[in-house]
Formats: structure tokens, sequence, C-alpha cells
């Protein structure tokens, strides 16, 4: 309870008679603030009716300030102004300056709200930050109708371009003297073995699960479970995504090893090894006939054209073995201490290049199937898949028949298949 005096005047009389004023039940209650006046005096006027003198002014009364805290939470846009702060003057009564600067001090928090810029006249709220707004499925639509059109744009220029280089004579001349194919050795072998067809079939069947297994492992966040090899003394924890394309990278490489030994064995090298520089303008003359779309002869079964002939060379005897050497680089199978050999080569140049490497062979099947459907689908699938030079659709069941199976296996790749099969050779868990 605060004592409350009289008003102190710095002129005037005192005494002098003040408003009239409506009884407060906790002044009446209160008997000190009774004892504490005169006799003959009349009680002081609230806060709220006391006219604005340089009079020395009480502490408010409690149910006052209760009830105007209240109203200025409730709502801090309707509440009057708050009242200014009396100066606190020198008063001869005990802790009369502290107790009128502690009211100040309390009655500020209460009755007067904070600034806001919506407060203020004349100014704006201010407008949360954007947030960073995700590609959504129409812009990347979008994006690919662009890239689409922009390619089909620089096709038909790389076209037109070319028909108009085959009408000079120059380039005629060129032409005329490189056909596109050059000779190949003596004692050659005709025609494509029937072992030749089934390593066709094995290596695009490996090939494109490896594409996809190697997808995954690229963007896979989190993977389904682990695998844990049972040999080694520190065995190391893989996914089970990569615990599969590493098993594909080994069926891949005895695949092609295989392959390669026949190819040696039977001579068929010399059909995809060059074995003149002639090979290189050849190329260009076969690269210029297609472009121009007045394209080379095909005759596969005898002798590929030169352009066909780099082309095989560079994805079996470069493409290939990079991507074995940087696929193994990247294995839990490379020797982690060995010091010298990861400064030698490191795993940040794997990297750079293994990616590529498989971008490349996905361009080469994509040209390649183009080209075998394009340059007469039945013979050439007769060539591939049924070992024999006629036009029938012997070759073409048999192809329907192989992406049937590359399709199922393409779907059955699942945790749910994946998972009984590496706990053959391996601990599977999470």
């Amino acid at each position: 309870m605060v004592r409350k005096g009289l008003p102190r005047e710095s002129s005037g009389v005192p005494g002098a008679p003040a408003p009239a004023v409506r009884p407060d039940p906790a002044a009446a209650s209160s008997g000190a603030a009774a004892s504490d006046s005169a006799p003959g005096e009349q009680a002081p006027a609230s806060p709220a009716h006391r006219p604005a003198t340089g009079r020395r002014q009480g502490l408010p009364r409690p149910a006052a300030t209760a009830s105007a805290g209240s109203a200025a939470s409730a709502s801090p846009a309707a509440a009057p102004a708050a009242p200014v702060a009396p100066e606190a003057q020198p008063s001869d009564e005990p802790g009369g300056a502290t107790e009128v600067r502690r009211a100040a001090t309390v009655a500020a928090p209460q009755t007067r709200p904070a600034p806001s810029s919506a407060a203020r006249p004349g100014t704006a709220p201010a407008a949360p930050a954007p947030a960073a707004a995700k590609p959504g499925a129409g812009s990347v639509l979008k994006r690919a109708v662009l890239f689409a059109a922009a390619l089909l744009v620089l096709c038909a220029a790389a076209v037109l371009g070319a028909r108009w280089l085959i009408t000079l004579e120059p380039v005629q001349d060129f032409l005329i003297r490189y056909p596109g194919e050059t000779e190949l050795p003596h004692g050659a072998p005709v025609g494509i073995p029937a072992w030749l067809g089934w390593q066709h079939f094995f290596n695009v069947f490996l090939m494109v699960l490896i594409i996809r297994s190697g997808w995954q492992v690229r963007t896979q966040r989190r993977p389904p479970a682990q695998w844990t090899p049972r040999w080694g003394r520190n065995p190391k924890k893989i996914s089970l995504t990569l615990w599969f394309h590493q098993s594909l990278d080994v069926l891949w490489l005895v695949n092609g090893a295989v392959f390669v030994v026949l190819l040696a064995v039977t001579g068929h090298w010399t059909r995809v090894v060059p074995t003149s520089w002639e090979v290189f303008p050849n190329a260009a003359s076969a690269a210029l006939q297609y472009l121009s779309l007045d394209w080379p002869t095909e005759n596969g079964w005898v002798n590929y054209n030169s352009l066909q002939v780099l082309a095989y060379f560079l994805t079996i005897f470069v493409a290939a073995p990079l991507a074995a050497l940087t696929g193994y680089r990247m294995s839990a199978m490379w020797p982690a201490r060995a010091a010298k050999l990861n400064r030698v080569y490191p795993i940040e140049l794997a990297r750079a290049i293994h990616f590529p490497v498989m971008l490349y062979f996905v361009a080469f099947i994509v040209v390649h199937v183009a080209l075998v459907l394009s340059t007469g689908a039945l013979r050439n699938l007769n060539h591939m898949y049924a070992g024999q030079d006629a036009v029938n659709w012997t070759g073409f069941w048999i192809m329907f028949v192989s992406l049937l199976v590359i399709a199922g296996a393409w779907f059955a790749a699942r945790p749910v298949v994946l998972a009984p099969i590496a706990s053959l050779f391996g601990k599977v868990g999470r």
C-alpha cells in the first residue's frame, strides 16, 4: 500500500478545493489513506481527472493500472495515449521520489505500446522475404521443349550446311577419293558368328542395368539397405545399390574379357581395329554423307565403314577400359591405405572421368540403335541376333524377346529382389 498525501503546489493556497471525484472502493477500504489526510481536507483527485499542473502526482491506483494494462494488451491500436510520467520532485516523505520513479518504470511497458511500422502513419508494413521458388514440372517441361527446339534447329542447320558442301567440286572430289571405308586385310573373316551375337546381347543387358544402377548411386540420398562383405579384416559397409552396380561391373568385365579374347583368336579384331591411316579421311567422308542424308552404302556383313570402325574401336578399347579403371578406383576393392598410389591416382580424377564415360556410352547406344533401325532394320537385326545375311523377321523377334528380358530385369532390380541375392555373398541390413 502506497502512502498518498496531498499534492504539493508550486503556487496558490494550500487546501484549495479540488474537483469532485467518485468514491473509490479501494480507497474507502484502506484506512491508511484516510489517516494520512488532514481533517477537513478532500481526497486527492484520480490521475485521469487531475488537472495538468506542476503538482507532484501520487502513484496510480492498482485497479486503474491493471485495467489500463489489460486494455492496452487487448487492443494496442485502440488504447489511448499513455500519460507521460510526471517529473519527480524532491520529497521530504520517506521513499517519495523513489516510489515515483518506480511507478513510471513499471507503468511504462503496460500503457505505452511498442512502436511498429504499422502504427506509424505513412509507413508500409515490411513485406516478408520471398522464399526461393523451386522449379516446378511446368518449368522443367518448358526447358525440355526449348532444348529440343534448339537441338532441332541445330540439326536442320547442320543438314543444310552439309548438303551445300557436297555440291562443291572440291568436296565431291574428296568423296570420290575417300568413299567412306577402307579395305580389310587379306584373310579377314566375313560375317558375324553366333558367339558375337550372344556377346552383343549380354553386353546390352549388362550395360542397361549398369547405367541404371550407376545413376541411382549418383542420385540416391538414402539407400534402401546396406551390404557388408564376409571377407577381409575390416570389411567396408556399402549400400545395396552400390553392391548391385559393382556386381554388374564384374560381370561386364568378364563378358568383355571373353569378347576381346574371341576377337583376337578368330581374327575379327581386323573389323573393328584401324589398320590404315586412311581410316580418318574415310571416317570424315562417311560423317559428311550421313549428315547430308545421302548415306553411304551399308554392308556390315562384310565390312564396316570407317566411322563405324572408329566408333567401335573407341568404345571397346578406350571407353570400356576407362570405365573399368575409374570404377575400380571408386570401389571398395581399392586399397585405402596405399598412400603413394592414392596420390598418383586420386579418387577425384576417377570421378571426373567416370561420369562422362557413362554419358558417352548412353550417346553411343542412342546413335547406334537409331542407325540400325534407319539403315535397313531387318537386315541389320539379322546380322546381330540371327547370324545371317538375309532380310526376314527372325532377327527382329529375337531382338524383341531380348528386350522383354532386359525390361523384366530392369523392373526386378529392386531391394526386395536384390537383398536375398546379396545376402548370399555378405550381410544385408540397415
